[in-house]
């Protein structure tokens, strides 16, 4: 699976932003995270990622909307 920069990831339940990629196929990727302390970064591994599955996954909330404009 590819990420690419600018993309909100999961890596441990925990949302990053990639900023950089490094090596050919992508080998690790610079992640950014903004904590209630200071900012967070670290390097992962295409396999430590997951995609945001909110953004990825397809959902019925058509009727819900339509409720809530009532």
């Amino acid at each position: 699976m590819n990420f690419t920069v600018g993309e909100e990831v999961l890596v441990d339940d925990v949302r990053y932003v990639v900023s950089s990629i490094e090596g050919t196929p992508p080998t690790r990727y610079r992640l950014l995270a903004t904590t209630p302390t200071g900012a967070k970064m670290l390097w992962a591994a295409p396999s430590e990622l997951r995609k945001m599955s909110v953004y990825v996954r397809p959902r019925d909330d058509t009727e819900a909307s339509v409720r809530h404009r009532r």
